[in-house]
């Protein structure tokens, strides 16, 4: 992959639209964040994230649908004794960030627009974008910053496991926004769940791991952000790493832990009913009645093509990775272009696409359909 000289040179660019300015919302901020205030203006600047979109687009494979059904053995990379694959049985969901291939000359990109986004407040009143534009900044932000951190500790195999100046990924100080300085977690449950309140906004968040909600393919904005959310709700919530049986309990991601203090106050009831509102088939079933929920699912390995693994790291078409096989130590194209682990995701993928298409939902989108004038009561619908 080679990112072109036009989009290099226009990777700072964000195009801004003048508007009149907006009121400002009263919340329970903490006084550290109170210049984030969230917005009650229903016009304002909109923001141009094509940028970000065309970067994704490069960088993000798309992995579909899931079809709820574990993958079964572990992925061993022929003629070796080695796993170096993920064995978690999530390991064939969720979108995937091509890491082991991205050049020089992307990660300056993404690190050149997050410098972009993160001085975007100094550069235009905060207080006149809409709700809705500044969603969809916080969450770019979130992403561009755990795609560039986890970018520049490559490769590493458990997101949960990386810190930053000792501190834990999602904890340490890595932004600073409008001179505050911010962390992950600052920005997605003290900015936005604190603000925003609607339990769609937890699937917004990526955070670098296979358990978490989808990084998609294209970038939020103040257009897209709620129709991308219940979209992204709906593939998260039907997938194993969403929500699952086991013995006499419903296992949920362990995300709606973090959640439960600004969205399900009444845990079980809260939460059934929200998932619920996206749940479809085998999923759907598996809500009925009253199991007790534990928020215990999690698959903390990186969301790459190949786990992690410092055997197979290099630019495209690297062939000169090493391994140990039966025979000894060899050199071959074990990684390559498309490495064997990769492949088995890929084939897997392949395989549900063709189920989805003979039974006729595939391409099946799930849109919220989101009144103007009240952001917080929209309802859930599922469209083939």
């Amino acid at each position: 992959m080679t990112l072109t000289s036009s989009l290099k040179a226009a990777v700072a660019a964000l195009a801004l639209c003048a508007a009149a300015p907006a009121a400002m919302a009263q919340n329970g901020l903490a006084p550290e964040f109170s210049s984030f205030s969230r917005s009650n203006a229903t016009g304002g600047p909109s923001v141009d994230y094509q940028i970000w979109t065309d970067l994704l687009r490069d960088i993000v494979y798309d992995v579909g649908l899931s079809d709820r059904e574990p993958p079964a053995g572990r992925p061993i990379l022929t003629g070796t004794r080695i796993n170096t694959g993920n064995d978690s049985r999530y390991r064939y969901e969720g979108n995937r960030v091509v890491y082991h291939l991205m050049s020089d000359e992307y990660e300056n990109a993404i690190s050149e627009y997050r410098r972009d986004l993160e001085t975007l407040p100094e550069r235009v009143d905060f207080a006149r974008l809409s709700s809705d534009e500044q969603l969809a900044y916080w969450m770019n932000l979130h992403n561009v910053a755990v795609i560039e951190q986890l970018m520049l500790e490559y490769p590493v195999t458990r997101v949960n496991r990386v810190r930053i100046n000792g501190e834990p990924l999602y904890e340490a100080k890595i932004l600073t926004v409008a001179g505050v300085p911010l962390s992950l977690n600052d920005i997605r449950m003290r900015i936005v769940y604190e603000q925003w309140n609607d339990p769609l906004v937890i699937y917004g968040f990526f955070n670098g791991a296979v358990g978490s909600p989808n990084i998609l393919r294209n970038a939020y904005t103040g257009d897209n952000v709620w129709t991308a959310l219940g979209n992204n709700a709906a593939e998260f919530i039907n997938s194993l790493r969403g929500i699952e049986i086991d013995r006499n309990e419903l296992e949920v991601s362990v995300i709606y832990a973090d959640a439960r203090p600004y969205f399900f106050p009444d845990w079980g009831r809260d939460l059934r009913a929200h998932l619920s509102a996206y749940a479809i088939d085998s999923a759907h079933d598996q809500l009925r009645g009253n199991l007790p929920i534990d928020a215990d699912v999690e698959a903390w390995e990186i969301a790459d093509l190949i786990n992690g693994s410092s055997r197979c790291t290099g630019g495209v078409g690297d062939n000169t990775v090493q391994s140990w096989s039966a025979e000894g130590l060899v050199s071959s194209g074990v990684c390559g272009r498309i490495p064997q682990t990769a492949q088995a995701l890929i084939r897997d993928v392949e395989i549900r696409r063709l189920e989805l298409i003979r039974n006729g939902t595939y391409g099946r989108v799930y849109v919220r359909d989101i009144p103007t004038d009240d952001p917080d009561t929209e309802e859930d619908e599922s469209l083939n």
